[in-house]
């Protein structure tokens, strides 16, 4: 023990990246089950990974924020539309892939009992591992979650920018 260095095991903490993809944004189709709607919309995430955004037809924006993702889902852990009329919206012909593996299910919550999940599809499957892949990762970076006095201007300043 005597041969132990101080701070061998210190984690290298890393601040968030955010991939090309990611800020010009992909084309997916959001979807909701309680009012059986389904929207085409861009989702972006802004270049300093605090919000994942999306804008519909109508230049209607909504925030999320990162921090409040819990989990991003893709494949068969996906929520999938049990009504068969948003089903067959959903399934459109020119999609490439299974109905399942195009979907995105992001789960965000305040506390452990109140969940909320947002469902999105993507045009191919690729595409829908990439951004879950992504956002499960900016979600869960520490230095998201422990922001400086600094950063925590700049994510105010972002708010007030999108």
């Amino acid at each position: 023990m005597a041969s132990a260095q101080p701070g061998v095991h210190a984690l290298k903490l890393q601040p968030p990246s955010v991939s090309h993809t990611l800020r010009t944004g992909s084309n997916f189709i959001k979807w909701d089950e309680d009012l059986s709607t389904v929207t085409p919309v861009t989702l972006c995430v802004d270049p300093h990974g605090f919000y994942l955004y999306w804008t519909d037809q109508n230049k209607e924006t909504e925030l999320l924020e990162l921090t409040l993702i819990k989990d991003v889902r893709t494949g068969r852990n996906t929520k999938t539309p049990k009504e068969a009329k948003l089903r067959e919206l959903l399934d459109v012909g020119n999609l490439v892939g299974r109905l399942e593996n195009r979907m995105v299910t992001v789960v965000t919550a305040l506390d452990l009992v109140n969940i909320n999940q947002l469902n999105f599809i993507a045009t191919q499957e690729d595409e829908a591992k990439l951004w879950c892949e992504a956002l499960f990762s900016l979600s869960s970076n520490l230095l998201s979650h422990n922001l400086s006095r600094d950063q925590s201007l700049l994510k105010i300043l972002m708010t007030l920018g999108l």
